[in-house]
């Protein structure tokens, strides 16, 4: 039996780890440490008028990333910290597009994501800690577009994104967090053939497990919040064919589980702590619209969904 292992530390670095899937019968590991001490910010600034094609803009300001996709038994353990801020915003006239259009301002602390697939056994251990303020600010115009918008204000202190398959699973999580995460949308669209979807979010923690266990899996979660997520949004809309939503969410802690059918066995022992103010607040005008509307602000200080559970 061969053995492969990765090990990474460092101050604000992106790990991606990929094995084939002819590894399956092989053990590896993989440990990332990853410290940060500076502030990160990313600002764009545009005009965008008379496109034919898809239009995506991004400001993106992450302290600490981490991803890996790989296939076989593994242990990953994970360790990130920042201690600064990071902020992101995105101001945009987008006008005369034939296309869809999606514009994103995402400020995160701390961000981890894992495939494990094909696994007889899998181990991950993940731990974030994030202090600071994380801010993420959308500032967008739209007129006239043939296509579908999306506009997305995402302020994370902690995120973890977990997708595992195989016989024997151990996924553990631990976040704290003590900073401030804020998001704030503005936004006006009008004249729009197809859907509208504006969302100001402001998330402490979160984390979220997409599980398929042959024979079982262990998950354990502890997630603690100590100052305060804001959401905020301003928003007018008018004159649209398809359905508008607007949503405004501030989560202190979150953890979403789904396994599917043929999971044999599950065990979840989850905690969460709340120690934050936690607001959302939204206007919204929104007028001449073809289709459904549904308008949202939520302010949740702890949240668990499992979902698909079939035995424990």
């Amino acid at each position: 039996m061969s053995k492969k292992t990765l090990f990474a530390g460092g101050c604000t670095v992106l790990v991606f780890a990929a094995f084939a899937a002819s590894a399956s019968a092989q053990d590896q590991t993989v440990r990332n440490v990853q410290t940060n001490w500076a502030q990160s910010r990313a600002q764009l600034n545009s005009e965008i008028d008379g496109i034919n094609g898809e239009v995506s803009l991004t400001a993106a300001a992450i302290n600490n990333s981490f991803s890996a996709d790989i296939a076989g038994n593994v242990q990953i353990q994970n360790y990130q910290t920042t201690y600064r801020d990071s902020s992101a915003e995105l101001n945009s006239d987008i006008n005369a597009v034939v296309g869809d259009v999606s514009a994103t301002a995402a400020a995160i602390g701390n961000s981890a994501s894992a495939t494990v697939g094909d696994s007889d056994y899998a181990s991950l251990v993940n731990n974030q800690r994030a202090t600071g303020v994380f801010r993420a600010d959308l500032n967008i115009g739209v007129d006239d577009v043939v296509g579908n918008v999306s506009g997305t204000a995402a302020a994370i202190g902690n995120s973890l994104s977990v997708e595992a398959a195989g016989e024997g699973l151990n996924l553990s999580n631990n976040q704290f967090f003590r900073g401030d995460a804020i998001s704030k949308l503005n936004g006006h669209v009008e004249d729009v053939q197809g859907e509208v979807a504006l969302t100001s979010a402001a998330i402490a923690n979160s984390a979220s497990y997409d599980v398929q266990a042959t024979d079982w899996a262990n998950i354990t979660n502890y997630q603690t919040t100590n100052i305060d997520p804001r959401a905020y949004s301003n928003v007018g809309v008018s004159d649209v064919t398809g359905n508008v939503s607007s949503t405004t969410a501030a989560i202190s802690n979150s953890l979403s589980v789904s396994t599917l059918p043929q999971t044999a066995d599950i065990r979840l022992n989850s905690t969460q702590l709340n120690n934050a103010y936690t607001g959302a607040i939204a206007n919204a005008t929104i007028s001449d619209v073809a289709g459904d509307v549904s308008a949202t602000a939520a302010a949740i200080g702890n949240s668990v969904s499992v979902s698909s559970i079939t035995e424990f």
